[in-house]
């Protein structure tokens, strides 16, 4: 077993072996490779990947936006992939956030991270809503100048500047951004059937935009599966996702270590 840098020859036909195994997001993957190759690491059994993860460094935190591994891949493994990316930020004061599983709260524990906020997966598996989209509905929330309400709301959401990460790292050809004044909502195809809401941001006191969004993102990618990651605390949006029918179901937990961050959690319709 070889655990380290990437293999930047094989990486992309890597992936796609993985990806055989696993749901992965590809091309976040490539890209957060791209921006910050340094903080991307692998375990290889012989020459193929078995495991993934990477760091992207932001304004005032880093963000761990990929941890993947093979369902028999060991703790001891994890940890190791783990304690070498933290060796390689090397920062012992700025928070570090991941979006933990359940089953992952053990292994982050040990290294000392901390809970911020439950999160729970859900799921739009089509069908089941009946609603009115008018084209005149489709117009409020579609707006080619969208950059400077993501710019402000995101940076009011997570009090620092990600619009670099956004743009640089979520951004792709496959992107949907609906916006009104009051928030953004973008979302991405990360294969062939499957749609991620990632991220959508509001103003707490605009749930009437935040429903126009949930019948946008349903209208235009409704026939495929569609999924978010959602504050389970925050009633307002976990009984809007609900009511359109999507399942709520895995249990995840935002979890930082270091210095503790300050998120708006009642502004993150998704992660």
């Amino acid at each position: 077993m070889f655990i380290g840098w990437i293999r930047k020859k094989s990486f992309e036909l890597d992936l796609n072996k993985l990806s055989e195994t696993i749901p992965i997001d590809k091309s976040l993957i490539l890209k957060s490779y791209e921006e910050y190759s340094s903080l991307c690491f692998g375990a290889y059994d012989e020459s193929n990947l078995v495991a993934f993860i990477s760091a992207y460094k932001l304004e005032k935190s880093f963000l761990i936006n990929n941890f993947y591994y093979k369902d028999n891949t060991s703790d001891d493994i994890k940890k190791r992939l783990l304690k070498l990316l933290f060796e390689n930020i090397n920062d012992d004061k700025s928070p570090i956030l991941l979006m933990a599983k359940k089953e992952e709260k053990n292994l982050v524990s040990s290294f000392n991270f901390k809970d911020y906020s439950k999160f729970k997966k859900a799921i739009y598996h089509g069908g089941g809503v009946a609603f009115n989209f008018t084209n005149a509905t489709s117009k409020s929330i579609i707006h080619e100048n969208y950059m400077p309400i993501i710019s402000t709301l995101d940076k009011t959401a997570f009090n620092e500047d990600r619009v670099n990460y956004i743009k640089n790292t979520l951004f792709k050809q496959s992107s949907l951004i609906l916006s009104t004044q009051h928030g953004y909502q973008h979302s991405y195809a990360i294969n062939k059937s499957l749609i991620k809401i990632s991220p959508w941001i509001m103003y707490e006191s605009a749930f009437s935009d935040a429903e126009k969004m949930m019948r946008g993102i349903i209208y235009h990618r409704g026939l495929k599966k569609i999924f978010a990651f959602i504050p389970s605390d925050v009633e307002e949006i976990t009984n809007l996702y609900t009511s359109y029918k999507f399942d709520i179901t895995e249990e995840y937990t935002l979890v930082y270590k270091n210095s503790k961050p300050k998120i708006d959690i009642e502004m993150l319709y998704a992660f």
